[in-house]
């Protein structure tokens, strides 16, 4: 098979595949030379520009010691990538695990840009602020679970170690309404140490951190948050629309991922700037 279209279904199987190659400690000469093929077409798969056969896939995997969990999620995955699809400019992930596959996806982001309302942006979150806003929805969008919260708040640190202890630091930029500081989860205390975390990764190399009024005269953007991914060329960028539950739709159209890109911008102009944030921070501070 040559290359095929770099659609969204094969470029998170790709991601996937490059994560499980990584976690074996194996290189892509070693996973192509167990499927006898060459070091190019492991390329284009990780970078979703290319499919494996269905034996090839399942030897690559029993090369990569996956579990069978998860082999049967990454064979669901390649029967996605394997679809002729009609164009869509979104694409909805419906196979369990979506949140880690966007997790990968982040983490292989050269620069995360992520604007968020009435909430802290994962990525900014401590654990027990996470763990809180995750109780808050028990029994109501899941069934009540303390192992289940307990792994996804491990999960998300996890997360946010990745892309903040990456080498060289990645570039992040977060846009957060003030409603945020508003909508407590847990006590007054914890949202006080979650204040204090925001200041502390505010500080980091290559992190900025922009406040929005949440009621800004004329925003572009006055529903709902997003993300938007952009990676080292020639890879297109990605959009992610949040929602509160389910399966978010993936853009990786410029028809959408342009408009995207001139939304942030307009969001940062309308914005407190990343020093007078942090000044807005350390105020809320002394007050609290």
């Amino acid at each position: 098979m040559g290359q095929t279209a770099q659609t969204m279904p094969r470029r998170l199987l790709g991601a996937e595949l490059r994560r499980f190659r990584l976690r074996a400690q194996r290189s892509q000469v070693e996973a192509a030379r167990a499927i006898g093929r060459d070091q190019g077409r492991i390329n284009k798969v990780e970078a979703g520009r290319s499919n494996l056969r269905p034996e090839e896939l399942e030897t690559l995997l029993t090369f990569l010691d996956v579990t069978p969990e998860e082999r049967d999620r990454l064979l669901a995955m390649s029967v996605e990538a394997r679809k002729r699809y009609p164009r869509s400019r979104a694409y909805v992930d419906h196979l369990p695990d979506s949140y880690r596959r966007f997790a990968t996806l982040e983490s292989q982001a050269s620069v995360i840009m992520t604007y968020e309302r009435g909430i802290f942006p994962g990525l900014l979150q401590t654990g027990e602020y996470a763990e809180a806003v995750m109780r808050a929805g028990d029994g109501l969008w899941w069934e009540p679970s303390y192992e289940e919260r307990a792994e996804r708040v491990a999960f998300r640190l996890e997360r946010q170690r990745v892309v903040f202890d990456s080498t060289p630091p990645r570039r992040v930029e977060f846009i957060v309404t003030d409603d945020a500081f508003h909508a407590e989860f847990g006590d007054r205390e914890l949202m006080r140490r979650q204040v204090e975390h925001l200041l502390r990764v505010a500080d980091r190399p290559g992190v900025d951190l922009w406040l929005l009024s949440a009621t800004t005269r004329n925003s572009p953007a006055p529903h709902a948050g997003f993300t938007l991914l952009h990676f080292e060329p020639p890879a297109p960028a990605i959009g992610f629309a949040s929602v509160a539950y389910g399966p978010s739709p993936y853009l990786d159209d410029p028809a959408d991922t342009l408009p995207l890109g001139r939304v942030f911008q307009r969001l940062k102009q309308l914005s407190t700037g990343p020093a007078e944030s942090k000044d807005v921070l350390r105020e809320a501070l002394r007050r609290s």
